[in-house]
């Protein structure tokens, strides 16, 4: 498995994070230290493109899900794309599509943050 890595860029007043690698528990403070600063300059609406991501342990899950209550606090949001079909599996199956919104392509992902 590769090594968790992040990256982000802004797409408006979206920021689109692209995470790669495994996301465990080793791993997971760097995504946490990593939104927590996206979120202290003001951006509350994520994107994550999990395109490149490996794994995703439970530390990892419950980050996304924390995250998301804190930006929907914010009157934001966080958001999933290009999910690999094996951790999409496990969002389902623990009941999490409930609570994060999965999206295949990231123009519909910017578009989902637009009111209706």
């Amino acid at each position: 498995m590769k090594p968790f890595h992040i990256s982000n860029e802004s797409r408006g007043p979206i920021e689109l994070v692209r995470l790669g690698g495994g996301l465990d528990m080793h791993s997971f403070p760097q995504l946490e230290s990593h939104l927590k600063s996206l979120f202290e300059q003001g951006h509350h609406r994520l994107v994550l493109d999990c395109r490149e991501l490996e794994y995703i342990g439970s530390a990892g899950l419950g980050a996304l899900i924390g995250f998301a209550k804190d930006a929907r606090e914010r009157r934001g949001d966080l958001k999933l794309l290009n999910v690999p079909p094996h951790i999409y599996r496990i969002i389902e199956l623990l009941g999490f599509t409930k609570v994060l919104q999965v999206h295949h392509e990231e123009a519909k992902a910017l578009a989902s943050f637009q009111p209706n």
